[in-house]
């Protein structure tokens, strides 16, 4: 015999099954006596979001457009889908409706706190071995990267291919402090040569032109660690097939004025902060090795300033 864990003969609420199900999908069907089905909506909505970055990894890079959707489809999309399907059951279960032994509060909250787990689960695989979030403190990237920002970094990007010219990239810092991580660009490659002088990047002994498209302004960390305020003039920077902004100041530190040249051991690359004069990169540790690349960024989910900048970073 079936035991009756709440009072016999009550019809399921509607809009209790609605807000069960906007709680956490698949516990509305539960308490609409649809354990099974309440199951299958809790793994589709686990399920939803890695499924969609897996997508986006393997596939072409998506326009902010189609990531922008496409992230809050798999979001939302199951959540509604769940609630209009519990709300259809629940009015159609029969005023007489004999409770089943799933009907009781202990087994929502604990089909609620499993789905919940799987999510954090997948959630957790995620981060690890396709895509994760960072926040950027510093000013190293800016324009493209104000400090502030949170970026998405694509952890699949080079499983079946090499880093190239004009990547960001993240990697750990040389000095093997794991708590942190660099955000840089990739300037040269294994077998090219790199110079800086007077402040003008040259690869394999060519200039790389530059076209002034406007003015910024920006705050370091200045030598007392309080916040210092640098303007100068943003330039759009070809490197081969490659083109991005980078931040010139008018009178850069002596150090960023020149750099010896030197030619990139294979399987390494010369990266680079878009913030030129402000930045620590290989002109300080020297070029890195590929197999220290953890990421690519590849998007930008949280500008600080401007939604303006919202989505692909170029």
């Amino acid at each position: 015999m079936t035991e009756n864990t709440e009072q016999s003969g009550k019809r399921r609420l509607a809009w209790l099954a609605v807000g069960l199900s906007i709680i956490m999908p698949g516990v509305g069907h539960v308490y609409c006596g649809k354990l099974t089905r309440g199951l299958a909506f809790g793994l589709l909505y686990g399920l939803a979001i890695p499924v969609v970055l897996g997508l986006l990894a393997y596939a072409s890079p998506a326009s902010t457009v189609v990531f922008a959707f496409l992230m809050i489809a798999a979001t939302f999309g199951v959540v509604i889908a769940a609630a209009l399907d519990a709300c259809r059951l629940a009015r159609k279960t029969r005023p007489d409706y004999q409770p089943k032994t799933c009907n009781h509060a202990a087994v929502y909250v604990l089909i609620g706190l499993m789905i919940q787990g799987s999510s954090v689960g997948y959630a957790l695989h995620v981060r690890s071995s396709l895509f994760e979030a960072f926040r950027v403190p510093a000013a190293s990237e800016y324009p493209n990267i104000v400090p502030g920002d949170r970026i998405l970094a694509n952890k699949t990007a080079y499983r079946k291919a090499d880093p190239e010219v004009g990547d960001v990239v993240l990697f750990p810092p040389p000095t093997g402090n794991w708590r942190i991580h660099y955000v840089k660009r990739i300037v040269a490659l294994g077998g090219e040569t790199v110079e800086i002088k007077d402040g003008v990047l040259h690869v394999n002994d060519k200039p790389l032109p530059q076209r002034k498209i406007g003015a910024g302004s920006t705050q370091i960390r200045g030598q007392n660690g309080a916040p210092q305020t640098i303007a100068g003039d943003v330039f759009a920077e070809t490197n081969g097939s490659a083109t991005y902004k980078v931040f010139l100041t008018p009178a850069p530190p002596e150090a960023a004025k020149d750099f010896a040249k030197t030619t990139v051991p294979q399987h390494h690359c010369f990266v680079l902060g878009d913030n030129r004069n402000y930045s620590l990169d290989s002109r300080h540790f020297g070029p890195i090795p590929y197999a220290a690349i953890e990421a690519r960024v590849d998007y930008i989910y949280c500008p600080v300033d401007t939604w303006a900048r919202f989505g692909r970073l170029h």
